[in-house]
């Protein structure tokens, strides 16, 4: 199969060597010889990592596209349809999240059938894809048919008798069905969210407007109703998004949108200021302890930040019970206030505590009963979940069986090889790898057993004689978030090596989507174990240091780099870093500004990035800790 391989571009600064001493891995984007496999390739699944400029990878293609054979999407085959006695062996397997060229590697070892996945060694997308497999005394014919159906794959046949081997590979039509679901899933999602939180400001717009004596009405039935009808803040917020359309359409989009409060006119200062100090007074009156005088009293120097992205994995947001925020922040403070949909479970937690204060309650009695009322709220949706056994005709439903004694946390594989242990039915999972979820103790029926499954790793279930197979419900969108397992195992080296990631590699980190920050760096134990948490915390700042050439790396390190060298990308790039400082008016317009990258330390060095408004203005300061050297000595070779 004719393929490209293309070596990783070295960071800035870099100047093309690895500091860790070893080869970079080689990023190969396979090249499939069907017209349309290629076009796939190019336009879809490299443009999934988007690092790295592939424009020879496609021209190759196309020049090889008149010269090579090609694979058809009719080469697929039927597992069901291969008369290979060989595949009627059966077989006890565990895989508790391997990769599937892993799995394929000692099944055909233990089976003596060459099972093989992806069209070739580069094939990442296929190879790499993780599955969950306890199975006993499986027919293998039946585990492959399984897992191809499991993961949206098809089977092709190569060569004949005992020397046959078999290939999973996608084909055409299920990529197009992944892109579709994908496009499809999100459609839906952006649609469902804009409409919910237009309701929830149209609904405070109504209750806001409310008389007195129907407010009043509310303290009992619609705790944070009430509050938003009787506190200044309801009233404050809602003539914030009514007056400023911008704020109103980042809010209402899910964008992380910021403004210069420099840049607003007297009126929408006043109300900014407005809501910064009716949401502190109300703070104070729950038992918060924190002051924000100093902020509010530089209001010239603050930023507004609308659905601060940092704040969008919290478990509020997760829940749908928060949909965004206001951010007030000067850069060193940051205000933030939650606009929670009024409906739900957590806010009307917070609600009753308002309301409980004002009745005279007291703080201690308040505290002990949010902090129950948030853990029900938290719990609910899978306390609400039905036993399947009651309506299902299916026996095996019913058996009443214990996953664990007690409750009891544990990754999605963990749960699995538990079920298959105590079911002694053969269990199938593809797998992204997650926070592991609270599974409850104790004795349920199996239908019950599955639905807690389901909903605590947001899994599909579908029971076929003695097979349970589950299926992740968001995976065409997971699929969006991978990494190619070669980078994954580079950085591990790489940490290894250097006794923690050095900056070089926290720069290549930060490069990654934010899908792939939070979902696939963010949950993996080892890179977050040796820094990587680091570059997820400061992608945008290494974003920039990223986009500055060698010598433009070295002017910071070694003397300070005039903001006036920046190119327009390289500018708007330190903008979006310091936007999340809450110090956009910092960097309103591109002058005298300079900046400045020294290290300190030795095991653990500090990165200070110090940017600086003017000569008489404290700097913006970024501090990324690294647990590896990349020397300053090396800024001062030649290239």
């Amino acid at each position: 199969m004719p393929r490209q391989h293309y070596r990783r571009g070295a960071t800035a600064g870099e100047s093309g060597r690895n500091p860790a001493g070893t080869v970079e891995p080689l990023v190969a984007y396979e090249l499939h010889v069907s017209s349309s496999s290629v076009k796939r390739i190019i336009t879809g699944r490299v443009r999934f990592m988007n690092l790295y400029r592939i424009l020879p990878t496609a021209l190759l293609a196309v020049l090889l596209l008149s010269s090579h054979p090609v694979l058809a999407d009719t080469d697929k085959t039927s597992i069901a349809t291969v008369k290979d006695a060989r595949l009627d062996q059966k077989l006890d397997f565990s895989a508790d999240g391997q990769r599937i060229s892993e799995v394929f590697a000692r099944i055909s070892q233990s089976t003596g059938v060459t099972l093989a996945a992806g069209l070739d060694a580069n094939d990442w997308m296929v190879r790499d894809r993780k599955v969950i497999l306890y199975v006993k005394a499986m027919p293998l014919r039946d585990l492959m048919r399984e897992v191809s159906s499991l993961l949206h794959f098809e089977w092709r046949v190569m060569g004949d008798g005992d020397k046959r081997t078999y290939g999973l590979w996608q084909d055409d039509a299920s990529y197009a069905e992944e892109q579709s679901l994908r496009t499809s899933a999100e459609d839906a999602k952006t649609k469902q969210f804009r409409e919910k939180r237009e309701g929830v400001l149209s609904d405070m717009a109504s209750v806001v407007a409310l008389s007195k004596a129907d407010s009043a009405k509310l303290a009992s039935s619609d705790p944070w109703r009430y509050v938003l009808a009787t506190d200044a803040l309801g009233k404050d917020v809602v003539a914030f998004f009514k007056s400023f359309p911008d704020a109103r359409k980042g809010f209402v989009d899910g964008s992380e949108v910021s403004f210069s409060v420099a840049t607003l006119s007297p009126e929408l200062q006043g109300v900014v200021k407005s809501i910064a100090e009716s949401y502190e007074s109300l703070s104070r009156r729950i038992g918060e302890q924190g002051d924000h005088s100093e902020l509010l009293s530089k209001f010239d120097k603050l930023q507004i930040i609308i659905n601060r992205h940092t704040l969008k994995d919290t478990a509020a947001m997760t829940s749908g019970s928060m949909l965004g925020g206001i951010s007030i922040s000067n850069g060193q403070d940051t205000l933030f206030v939650p606009i929670f949909d009024p409906s739900s479970s957590m806010a009307k937690a917070l609600g009753r505590a308002i309301v409980n204060l004002q009745t005279g309650l007291s703080k201690d009695e308040v505290a002990n009963r949010l902090q129950k009322d948030l853990a029900e709220a938290s719990t609910a949706p899978s306390a609400a979940a039905k036993d399947p056994a009651s309506t299902s005709t299916d026996p095996a439903i019913a058996t009443q069986i214990a996953l664990f004694n007690t409750d009891t946390i544990a990754p999605l594989p963990t749960v699995l090889k538990s079920l298959a242990a105590k079911t002694g039915m053969n269990v199938i999972s593809d797998y992204f790898p997650s926070k592991p979820a609270t599974i409850t103790g104790g004795v349920k029926s199996l239908g019950k057993q599955l639905e807690v499954i389901r909903s605590a790793y947001g899994s599909t279930c579908e029971k076929t004689g003695r097979i349970l197979k589950f299926r992740d419900k968001e995976w065409f969108s997971k699929r969006a978030w991978e990494i190619p397992q070669v980078w994954l195992d580079y950085w591990a080296v790489s940490a290894k090596q250097n006794n923690g990631l050095p900056i070089s590699d926290l720069v290549q980190i930060a490069k990654l989507r934010d899908a792939q920050l939070d979902n696939a760096i963010a949950t993996n134990p080892v890179l977050v174990g040796a820094g990587a948490g680091e570059a997820v915390r400061n992608r945008e700042i290494l974003r920039f240091y990223g986009s500055l050439t060698f010598d433009q790396q070295k002017q910071a390190a070694t003397q300070r780099l005039s903001v006036s060298s920046l190119t327009d990308d390289q500018w708007k790039a330190l903008q979006k870093a310091l936007s999340t400082k809450g110090a956009a008016y910092a960097a309103a317009e591109k002058g005298n500004q300079f900046i400045q990258y020294t290290q300190s330390g030795t095991d653990m060095v500090e990165n200070h990035f110090a940017y600086y408004p003017a000569d008489n203005e404290p700097a913006v300061e970024f501090k990324v800790s690294t647990g590896g050297v990349y020397g300053l000595a090396d800024m001062n070779t030649n290239k």
